[in-house]
């Protein structure tokens, strides 16, 4: 785990996936790159560690719907430790806050509201993925 984080931080990644040696990074950012890893290998993320600079409530369920074994965030919304805690995910963070903020500093992240009374994984994929689906069309 520990080299997970450092890669995470020395790369300038936004989410580092360690598995049996191998390894997953991205730059993208919010739950896109979990999305593509749910699509195109979903059994990668099974029994992996993550390491990745934000974890709200939707990225944690669908961290949880893909089955990590260990998430490490440097920064954990409450309502994502909840969610963990619930399904009995191990996590670690560096801080922990009462919940993710959009990128203009505004509101809350739309990701992590589209799922605020959910907590249940199959029923969060679903949802976010209509979610992203909606935000897209609005470009």
């Amino acid at each position: 785990m520990e080299q997970a984080v450092k890669v995470l931080h020395e790369g300038k990644f936004t989410i580092v996936v360690e598995k049996n040696e191998q390894q997953f990074t991205s730059i993208k950012r919010g739950i896109a790159p979990i999305l593509e890893l749910l699509k195109e290998n979903p059994s990668f993320l099974q029994e992996a560690n993550i390491a990745d600079k934000v974890i709200g409530k939707a990225a944690a369920l669908l961290l949880i719907y893909g089955k990590v074994k260990h998430i490490h965030a440097d920064v954990i919304s409450e309502h994502a430790a909840q969610v963990l805690n619930l399904h009995q995910v191990s996590y670690s963070y560096d801080q922990i806050v009462p919940y993710i903020i959009n990128r203009v500093k505004t509101d809350m992240c739309p990701m992590e509201k589209c799922v605020l009374t959910i907590d249940d994984p199959n029923e969060a994929l679903e949802a976010l993925k209509l979610e992203v689906a909606r935000m897209q069309g609005n470009k």
